[in-house]
């Protein structure tokens, strides 16, 4: 990707995740970017085919993370903590409003998010647990779709307060793991 679509990409995604998608237009933009609004339309035909390519950024990043952090994770404990360090960063451009703002006006760019957590996240976090069980260091027992499915829902509830992320992503691990697996904490 161009550096200069990347540097008007990481404008404008400062700028949604300050005031929200609908209150940001692309007037706006050029002139936080220093561009002519001429120079924008070289890179992208529209205000939504920026916001396309701004999740499109962010997915494919992410996707990158949850494929390569198991290789280079010592246990399946160090894997999730990685994964969650990952996810504190960045999910401070990902606001409740530009939540709100995709599931309405911008549907497509919310399906798109929604698959990625459907077919990427959640089995990763099967998979991590999986890897716990088989090196000994979560607890036996655990149901792994219940509790992937518990980890998506308390992340959507806390998502927008970094402090409260890190805390659940404190408490999730302690209640999985066993005595082994708490030394990796």
């Amino acid at each position: 990707m161009k550096k200069e679509m990347m540097r008007i990409m990481t404008i404008a995604s400062g700028l949604f995740a300050a005031q929200g998608l609908q209150a940001i237009n692309i007037d706006q933009i050029s002139s936080h970017c220093q561009i002519k609004k001429r120079e924008f339309y070289t890179h992208f035909e529209s205000k939504e085919a920026l916001i396309r390519e701004i999740i499109a950024e962010w997915i494919g990043k992410s996707g990158k993370h949850l494929r390569m952090v198991p290789s280079f994770s010592f246990n399946a404990v160090t894997e999730l903590q990685s994964y969650f360090s990952f996810v504190e960063e960045t999910l401070d451009s990902l606001t409740p409003t530009i939540i709100a703002e995709l599931q309405t006006y911008y549907t497509e760019q919310w399906l798109r998010l929604s698959y990625f957590r459907d077919t990427e996240i959640f089995p990763f976090v099967v998979r991590n647990i999986e890897r716990g069980l088989g090196e000994n260091v979560y607890k036996s027992g655990i149901d792994k779709l219940l509790m992937a499915r518990l980890y998506y829902h308390q992340v959507q509830a806390v998502y927008h307060d970094k402090d409260l992320l890190k805390e659940m992503h404190r408490i999730f691990i302690q209640g999985i793991v066993n005595n082994k697996g708490i030394h990796f904490t």
